[in-house]
């Protein structure tokens, strides 16, 4: 049994030796952040920009200190690596200073190990790579080429084609390099296509994402830059391309439908359709209302024929008489159907509304027989308290001798009542 853990310590010596010295190559050129010392006892893990390190175990404890006294550290980044090296102090067959993804660089200058002290220890240095921004965007413009490119303008109901291009310019392959694109307001992408993807480059390669964009309204329009991510050796790199503009041409047609009450007849209403052209090609437009029901038409008409051009605005009016004003009538809709030279056309309702607000009272009528309109009234107002009086109803006042006996009645019954 003592045999075989021996050949097991010998077999683990020569792979993270050989492992070990694959990790120690490194440019003499290399920057490094300035050292920090540490001191880990069995079993300790420390944090230092994003690894995790720590003492996993040591050479056999003796009575006495002896240089070939060693120390095991596991090494873990946040990019889910992960590494296993042996350091030791003055030895010739292991080395005191290991590299780990060419980023973090480790040197013990003290093992302690032995039966007279509690827990063996170590002591290293720890520094990490000093990645500065100048070097991470000379690094990626000379690694990764990205272009982005469109192959026309177009048409509001057709679809334009957008091309991604990635150029790797060296003998180098990355896993896993995302491409997140970014889309503005009113432009949709291809359902059947996800530009957000991951890909694997390989080495000296030239990979193309194409897709397609399809826009709710014309005019005009920048696509963002797509933002490529590498990550090299638990870096990450960002490369984006160029912005691409983007022209949509055609009509696009807006309305809306509002209701004013006449102010001298309560039950006279002037309807407005105003139909407004915000695109960039004209249209030929018709419009068709549907007028209140129980509503008679008084003025105008409920349909109208025209061409708008760009920007330019259209109204469509007329006045109509509600004979029953105690209810609340919902305002239908207009319908708007339009059309432009190149044969695309569209048909849409303006929104129904109610014809009053639901707070507003409803005006009612009120018949004076003619014989009572000679005649003239006159009253004498009365100050309030501020107190909100029920006053009695009264039905139709006929003479002047009938308003004097109404008012004097109700005068009485508002006294009785305080």
């Amino acid at each position: 049994m003592h045999v075989r853990t021996q050949v097991c310590l010998i077999i683990l010596f020569a792979t993270l030796l050989c492992a070990n010295t694959a990790i120690a190559s490194s440019d003499d050129d290399t920057d490094w952040n300035e050292s920090v010392n540490y001191t880990l006892y069995w079993g300790d893990t420390i944090e230092v920009d994003g690894f995790l390190i720590k003492a996993n175990d040591f050479s056999k404890a003796r009575p006495f200190d002896i240089e070939t006294d060693y120390v095991m550290l596991t090494i873990n980044s946040d990019e889910s690596e992960e590494w296993s090296a042996l350091l030791s102090v003055n030895n010739s067959q292991i080395p005191d200073s290991k590299i780990f993804g060419e980023r973090l660089n480790i040197t013990a200058f003290e093992i302690v190990t032995g039966n007279d002290i509690p827990a063996p220890y170590t002591k290293i240095e720890v520094s990490t790579l000093n990645i500065t921004e100048e070097k991470v965007d000379s690094w990626i413009n000379n690694t990764i080429s990205v272009t982005k490119t469109k192959y026309k303008d177009t048409y509001i109901d057709e679809r334009v084609f957008i091309a991604i291009q990635i150029n790797n310019l060296r003998n180098l392959e990355f896993q896993g390099v995302l491409i997140n694109e970014t889309l503005p307001e009113n432009i949709l992408m291809d359902p059947d296509i996800n530009v957000d993807q991951t890909i694997n480059i390989s080495p000296y390669s030239k990979n193309t994402i194409q897709y397609s964009v399809k826009a709710l309204r014309p005019g005009n329009y920048t696509i963002p830059p797509t933002e490529i991510e590498i990550v090299d050796h638990g870096i990450k790199y960002y490369q984006y391309t160029n912005s691409t503009e983007l022209v949509v041409y055609g009509p696009y047609i807006n309305a809306t439908k509002t209701a004013t009450v006449d102010g001298n007849n309560p039950q006279l209403f002037d309807i407005t359709v105003k139909v407004k052209n915000e695109g960039n090609r004209a249209a030929y437009v018709e419009i068709k209302d549907e007028m209140l029901q129980n509503s008679v038409l008084m003025e105008g008409k409920t349909a109208y024929e025209m061409v708008i051009f760009p920007d330019k605005v259209k109204t469509l009016e007329y006045s109509l008489r509600i004979e029953d004003t105690k209810i609340n009538p919902i305002v239908p809709s207009a319908e708007i159907y339009f059309s432009d030279s190149k044969g695309y056309s569209d048909t849409f309702k303006t929104k129904r509304f109610y014809l009053f607000e639901e707070e507003e009272e409803i005006p009612e009528p009120i018949e004076i027989p003619e014989d009572d309109l000679e005649t003239e009234v006159s009253e004498n107002a009365t100050e309030s308290d501020g107190e909100d009086i029920e006053y009695p109803s009264f039905g139709r006042i006929r003479s002047v001798k009938d308003i004097i006996d109404n008012t004097m009645r109700i005068i009485n019954e508002a006294l009785e009542y305080k």
